[in-house]
């Protein structure tokens, strides 16, 4: 009769262990799942005030120990900035393509000088140089998603959404990635 609370206590504590194990692993789950979603969906492009350009994805959940084994040039680049992988919370890339065009006629003095808020362009045929500037500007918005909304009130994250906007008219998101770092 004795051994009876010992055995209660025992299967209790076993109880509990085992509901925090299916815990963490429902969580891994979501959080691979969400990895899913990001790595097979496209990126949304469209335009804010009908020239600035906005591109939406979601973003990827990685671990340290992931982050190290997957993405070494983020890893090598962290550890160059003396930085811990495990005081990182975002890695983003963008990448930027700029095209535009100019028609210009030369004229005898054989120089050429072009100048907006965006780009600077100067060009001297006489001692065959060129400069081209060209500026650009962007915003990082980071999100979350809610899994659950009722009303106004929301809970759960499921995930978070990085919306990037380019400000120069000429330019277009070409690439754009977020990687979030959970410890």
């Amino acid at each position: 009769m004795k051994t009876l609370p010992w055995i209660l206590v025992v299967l209790l504590t076993v109880i509990f262990v085992l509901f925090q194990q299916n815990h963490i692993l429902r969580a891994e789950r979501d959080r691979q799942t969400g990895n899913i979603e990001a790595l097979m969906g496209e990126v949304k492009r469209y335009k804010m005030k009908d020239s600035l350009n906005v591109a939406s994805m979601s973003s990827l959940n990685l671990t340290v120990k992931e982050l190290k084994k997957y993405r070494a040039e983020d890893a090598k680049l962290i550890k160059e900035l003396k930085l811990r992988p495990k005081d990182v919370e975002y890695i983003t890339k963008v990448e930027i393509k700029t095209k535009d065009s100019l028609v210009y006629k030369i004229d005898t003095v054989g120089c050429f000088h072009y100048h907006d808020k965006w780009l600077r362009v100067d060009a001297c045929m006489a001692d065959s140089s060129m400069t081209i500037e060209s500026r650009d500007s962007i915003a990082q918005i980071v999100h979350a998603i809610y899994k659950h909304r009722f009303l106004w009130w929301r809970w759960g994250v499921k995930g978070f959404r990085q919306e990037v906007v380019n400000f120069n008219p000429k330019s277009e998101i070409e690439y754009s990635e977020i990687v979030k770092i959970s410890k």
